[in-house]
């Protein structure tokens, strides 16, 4: 079926570059991912803990387990990305994520359900075996639909209309991105108190039939395809220096990527920072509780990140199209070896003052970073695929982060060991960061800084 272009003019015919538009959905596409990030769940995981009567640690492994679910699915995700567009996976994605909201907000009954079909007696174990292979299930859905393939069609589209100004649009983006994701928890938190849990699932999936609406419209996958080019350039431009087309670039495939340490030193430096943001997020008030932090208190840390999330976005965004992409995987490292270290002295003003500090600094460059570093260093044609595989590995990850964290504090009576973890594999990941080298550099007209 071929998706109507007529409710608007069309982007070549507008006063200005339609990349800005772009620029503009592709964020609203992010933040409505917020529902499947972690961030987005863990506000819901006590009520959960009640709703199934499943413990923390069952809890945090129906988390992992349908994380690590979505992950293996992502690739496919890619696929269909690369070979449809952004458009018409949006209005999929939406659409999937109406349905799995619903479903969560009805775990309720239907765990309920499915134990009345199977003649499960309420005080049987196999009643927890229900709730935990429904809980799952929702996990799986809402990780993939949301936290994977909305994040990916999003940022990948907003790095393919853009190339010269590609450093500036992310971070444009990722200030109300990361405004939106620190000031997430507190929000939920404020309306499961007001409406319930369940009902905030379904406002919010609501809310999805709205961005289903804005992709139809807006969304279109790059400048090409709509009689433009990246970053509103003229048709003929040329490099005045070389007498070179302005948009010659690398494309390479996703096996040339796989077999590059250019690709695997930012994938799992990306990875590593979602393990451990998922892992704090997920525990965040158990973690707040075990420094004598009441759960506001607690929740009031990311609204703090905010400002230093959108400084260190503004920040990045001028500094990657100046200065080598390895430094600013290095300040990722080294803002996630310090937060580690802060977050195990929470009780003090120091502790909760760098712990604001450098996971809020993190979090701007992270945002950054995932949407320029693959299509910088690989191109644009099979950026689907190549982004599938960071997204596999950062979902699979982030499955890890809170079932590591749950199981150090299960075996040792806090969180100090995942800390400790997180900070000694960001040290290597930081020495391997200062190796990283941009292969598009001599195999194409690209000169900006690898």
């Amino acid at each position: 079926m071929k998706l109507s272009r007529r409710l608007l003019p069309p982007p070549d015919s507008y006063p200005f570059f339609y990349g800005w538009v772009i620029l503009a959905v592709a964020t609203i596409g992010t933040i409505m991912s917020i529902p499947g990030q972690t961030m987005g769940v863990s506000v819901f995981t006590d009520h959960l803990i009640q709703a199934t009567e499943l413990d923390r640690n069952d809890l945090a492994l129906t988390y992992m387990i349908g994380t690590i679910a979505s992950a293996l699915l992502l690739p496919f995700a890619g696929i269909f990305y690369d070979r449809h567009g952004a458009r018409k996976m949006i209005v999929v994605a939406s659409s999937c994520m109406v349905l799995t909201l619903w479903y969560l907000a009805s775990v309720r009954e239907i765990i309920g359900g499915a134990a009345e079909i199977f003649s499960v007696p309420p005080s049987q174990p196999a009643r927890g075996q229900v709730a935990f292979v429904v809980l799952s299930s929702g996990f799986l859905l809402v990780r993939f639909w949301g936290q994977g393939v909305l994040t990916m069609i999003s940022r990948a589209m907003l790095g393919k209309w853009f190339d010269k100004h590609r450093g500036l649009v992310s971070g444009i983006s990722g200030i109300f991105v990361s405004a939106s994701f620190a000031s997430a928890p507190r929000f939920l938190h404020w309306m499961i108190v007001d409406i319930g849990w369940s009902e905030t699932w379904r406002c919010l999936a609501l809310a999805n039939i709205g961005l289903l609406v804005i992709g139809w419209i807006f969304y279109r996958d790059n400048p090409e395809e709509c009689g433009l080019r990246m970053d509103g350039s003229r048709k003929h431009d040329r490099d005045p220096a070389t007498g070179e087309d302005d948009h010659d670039e690398i494309n390479a495939t996703l096996g040339e990527a796989l077999s590059s340490r250019a690709f695997w030193i930012p994938n799992l430096s990306l990875a590593l920072w979602g393990l451990a943001l998922t892992g704090l997020t997920f525990h965040i008030v158990s973690i707040g509780s075990k420094a004598n932090l009441p759960e506001n208190e607690t929740l009031q840390l990311f609204l703090y990140m905010a400002p230093v999330s959108i400084f260190a976005n503004i920040l990045g965004g001028w500094a990657i199209g100046r200065v080598r992409i390895r430094f600013l995987f290095f300040s990722l490292m080294l803002a996630l070896i310090i937060a580690s270290a802060a977050m195990m002295h929470l009780e003090s003003g120091t502790g909760r003052l760098l712990t604001i500090v450098c996971i809020g600094t993190s979090g701007g460059l992270f945002s950054i970073l995932l949407v320029v570093i693959w299509p910088r260093f690989f191109g644009r044609k099979h950026l689907g695929k190549i982004s599938s595989i960071n997204m596999m590995t950062m979902t699979s990850a982030s499955a890890l982060g809170p079932w590591l964290f749950a199981q150090s504090e299960k075996n040792t009576g806090s969180y100090d060991a995942a800390f400790v973890g997180c900070a000694a594999t960001a040290a290597l990941l930081l020495l391997a960061a200062l190796m990283l080298k941009n292969p598009a550099e001599g195999a194409c007209a690209d000169t900006k800084p690898g």
